[in-house]
């Protein structure tokens, strides 16, 4: 029987990727969540009775090297940057007598690193990240800035420890988890629009990130979960890197198209950008939007066609702009 290990469970990617492994036609499978709030978990367990929760958190290291220990594969999907989370998995990982397999998600903002030190925001870059093409290029990015200690600690693994990073970057799409279905970037614009009644965008708008339904990105970790149970050779560690996308978009382009849905809407009293804001004040609207609305990660996923025969099918980003919108104006009146 295959073990796999998840963390996240109640979190917006963990939570949907959860469903849809509960949702594949895996057998002989014994799937464990780690759940730290016990009133998360007793709602977890009438949703999903065979999935074995473990009481904890990413602090109980302890916890984490036994579990990774008895785990075949490890899907860490909840906190990108708990260093010491990321070393307990490693240390248990690293105990095991047969081969096991490590899963991390980590944010696409890694490539902006440059344009953060130098306080540039809002403008294009030329760059794009193939997983194949620039997959040197990728590890070597990483290697070069500390501050990405969970990647560092992933990519510098013995080879007995079998690991792939899937580098996100903007997430849309309603979650199917049970406790958390909201992304981040879009619906933060979205909320943002509506508490300021118009159109507004970061700098000069000319930045853009690749995005990924999370429909889509949970098929890819199960295509991954499922190479890592059946042995599958040549899509880990220095070959493991995925950069997941459905296309991209211009944040002044998403800025706009989200103004003039909440126009359409009723919801603000004019369409269009009215009004061209800096990093400071990005930021007090919403955390880090800076660097999650201002910077550049534009990636191609040439791997994971290539190697897992996966490709996107939800719908596009632009698709969901209207949802995103009354979602947003939805929870600003209290409605659920």
């Amino acid at each position: 029987m295959a073990r796999i290990f998840l963390t996240g469970a109640t979190g917006y990617v963990g939570g949907d990727v959860l469903y849809r492994l509960q949702q594949s036609t895996l057998v002989n499978l014994h799937l464990s969540c780690l759940v730290r709030d016990p009133h998360k978990a007793q709602n977890l367990s009438e949703i999903y009775p065979n999935v074995e929760l473990v009481q904890g958190g990413l602090d109980d290291s302890d916890l984490l090297e036994e579990q990774a220990g008895k785990a075949d594969v490890v899907l860490n999907l909840a906190a990108t940057g708990h260093a010491g989370a990321a070393s307990a998995i490693a240390k248990g990982l690293q105990q095991r007598e047969t081969p096991g397999h490590w899963i991390q998600i980590g944010g696409a903002s890694l490539f902006a690193a440059a344009e953060i030190a130098q306080n540039r925001y809002g403008q294009p870059s030329q760059e794009i990240h193939d997983d194949v093409a620039d997959t040197d290029k990728i590890i070597r990015t990483i290697q070069s800035n500390p501050k990405r200690v969970v990647e560092n600690n992933l990519i510098s693994q013995p080879a007995h420890v079998r690991t792939a990073l899937l580098v996100i970057p903007l997430i849309y799409g309603t979650g199917r988890g049970p406790v958390n279905q909201r992304s981040i970037q879009a619906p933060e614009i979205a909320r943002s629009t509506l508490h300021l009644g118009h159109g507004f965008r970061l700098g000069a708008g000319q930045n853009a990130w690749s995005n990924i339904h999370i429909h889509d990105l949970s098929d890819q970790v199960l295509a991954l979960a499922e190479a890592a149970i059946n042995q599958r050779k040549g899509l880990w560690n220095e070959n493991g890197i995925y950069c997941l996308e459905n296309g991209n978009m211009p944040f002044g382009k998403l800025c706009n198209l989200i103004a003039a849905e909440a126009y359409s809407q009723g919801l603000i009293t004019g369409t269009g950008i009215k009004e061209e804001i800096d990093a400071e004040k990005a930021n007090s609207m919403s955390g880090h939007a800076a660097v999650l609305w201002g910077t550049n990660a534009v990636i191609n996923s040439s791997r994971s066609h290539a190697q897992l025969g996966w490709s996107p099918t939800a719908p596009d980003l632009s698709s969901e702009i209207a949802t995103i919108v009354k979602s947003e104006a939805a929870s600003k009146k209290g409605i659920t």
